[in-house]
């Protein structure tokens, strides 16, 4: 396995450890509430002179289907969970604020998490 695929299944194990649905990568169907890990922008940059790079990755937050009060609050939940789950290693970038995600032909609240961490190629 590649160091950026691993890199990204490592960061989705320390989620899952800590009791969250987790996908490494853009699934055929969801169930929310769910993080899925995209890749960021820029998706790899330069750390340090030699191997260090630094990887962007976009975590989309999925929350519920039901009324938005219930929905909201789930979100709001999923973003609390995710931010207290983040390993050390990972850097917060920002949370974005909740738009509609269209997915497999349903629209759900959803949010981005931009993160940050280090990984060696």
């Amino acid at each position: 396995m590649n160091e950026i695929t691993l890199a990204k299944e490592e960061f989705a194990t320390a989620l899952k450890d800590e009791g969250l649905d987790v996908y490494a990568f853009l699934p055929e169907r969801i169930v929310p509430p769910v993080v899925v890990i995209n890749t960021g922008n820029p998706f790899i940059t330069v750390e340090t002179i030699g191997n260090e790079y630094v990887m962007s990755l976009e975590l989309i937050l999925v929350a519920g289907t039901a009324t938005n009060e219930s929905a909201t609050e789930t979100l709001e939940q999923l973003i609390e969970s995710v931010l207290k789950a983040l390993p050390g290693y990972a850097r917060l970038l920002r949370v974005d604020k909740p738009y509609s995600l269209a997915y497999n032909n349903a629209e759900y609240l959803s949010t981005s998490v931009q993160v940050e961490i280090s990984i060696t190629i």
